[in-house]
């Protein structure tokens, strides 16, 4: 996952209690982290008190279409393909991160991940260069569905582009 926070990460698309249940008494390492497609209120209640809920999320989906990445002047785009997994970042002139993120790819379906763009270069559309970047190489690799889960601010910006929400996710890791 590339995160020194993130040690794994279980994602559940089937809200059943007991398998719930059984996946959550098996977790006990701080740093896991466990993404639930159901409301809270499904989810909570089954959390040991070494969870912590983290704020909402959404699961999102859209039919991938070739995109246009759009002018990234002053910013070097870089791409990278690593088996089943698609990196791309945009450094600026000083050669400082400006926006990164990466894909999986499996079975037709495009799994976005770690879509970022850093403070200093929000507001100039290089969140969309690197979106537009990531399914076109997904294009490529015959994906022809993406899915990621979004936060709150990012659920807005992703519907704007055509995504559409298929369930809200439940985050929590363990401290």
């Amino acid at each position: 996952m590339g995160l020194p926070e993130h040690l794994e990460r279980h994602v559940v698309v089937d809200d059943d209690e007991g398998i719930l249940l059984e996946l959550i008494d098996k977790l006990h390492t701080p740093g896991t982290w466990l993404k639930v497609c159901a409301h809270p209120e499904k989810v909570i209640p089954l959390l040991h008190e070494n969870w912590q809920v983290q704020a909402p999320e959404y699961l999102m989906a859209v039919a991938l279409q070739g995109a246009v990445a759009g002018p990234h002047d002053g910013y070097l785009l870089s791409l990278s393909t690593t088996g089943a997994v698609t990196e791309a970042e945009l450094r600026d002139v000083d050669g400082q991160l400006a926006a990164r993120g990466r894909v999986a790819h499996s079975d037709g379906v495009a799994t976005f991940d770690q879509i970022v763009t850093e403070l200093l270069h929000q507001r100039k559309g290089l969140g969309r260069v690197i979106m537009a970047t990531l399914v076109n190489a997904s294009i490529a690799q015959e994906a022809s569905v993406g899915v990621l889960v979004a936060t709150e601010q990012g659920r807005a910006l992703y519907q704007a582009i055509g995504w559409a929400m298929v369930s809200p996710v439940t985050a929590a890791v363990i401290a």
